[in-house]
């Protein structure tokens, strides 16, 4: 009898593994829908191997997907990034000097590239259910493809909303950032991901 029961359950559990994991790749992705066109604010902390903050900085942050967006750091520094779609702009404000490069090259391997593609997430990475940690459900990403500058990446949801990301590397380095204030559905001018060099800045770099 005993040895049914432990049969029964084990083949209830494999029926209901696909489901459950269906269930979490779904909430995943109506997650990353909500970034088609947004804008926020961003705190962006960096812990050592040690677990020792090594830099804080904040700023704000505008996407439009597939491919675009604005990170703009504000403090302890002002540096922007810009991808136009095509072209992968790095502005530092207070040395004059902006580098491009053309994007596909430059985000290949970098973790805002979960953020910004519209396919499925599981198409890359492996998901797994981390669980709730006070007001936020997390999941672990795991890329597919060993390219990735981060060995894993977590997401922490509120209500299907991402309002919190780590991203941890292979030497144990991990990069935390929370989003606040966040607006969706922003209507983007056309030239509003263009970035003009202004006057006097060195460029670096070939484009797109």
């Amino acid at each position: 009898m005993k040895k049914s029961i432990l049969i029964m359950s084990l083949v209830l559990a494999q029926a209901l593994f696909p489901v459950w994991a269906t269930d979490i790749e779904d909430r995943l992705n109506r997650a990353m829908t909500s970034l088609d066109n947004l804008q926020a604010d961003f705190k962006q902390t960096l812990i050592d191997d040690n677990k020792k903050i090594v830099q804080q900085s904040m700023g704000k942050v505008s996407i439009q997907r597939p491919g675009k967006f604005l990170w703009v750091y504000e403090k302890p520094y002002q540096q922007q990034i810009i991808a136009d779609g095509k072209e992968l702009w790095v502005y530092d404000v207070d040395l004059d000097q902006a580098t491009v490069k053309p994007m596909e090259s430059g985000l290949a391997s970098a973790p805002i590239m979960v953020l910004m593609k519209q396919q499925r997430v599981e198409t890359e990475f492996e998901i797994n259910e981390v669980g709730q940690h006070k007001v936020l459900y997390w999941l672990e990403l795991i890329p597919k493809n060993s390219d990735m500058e981060y060995s894993k990446i977590y997401i922490g949801l509120q209500d299907d909303v991402i309002k919190a990301m780590e991203l941890r590397d292979s030497f144990g380095q991990a990069t935390q950032i929370t989003f606040e204030n966040q607006r969706n559905n922003v209507v983007f001018k056309p030239d509003f991901f263009k970035f003009n060099p202004p006057p006097g800045v060195d460029v670096f770099g070939v484009g797109g």
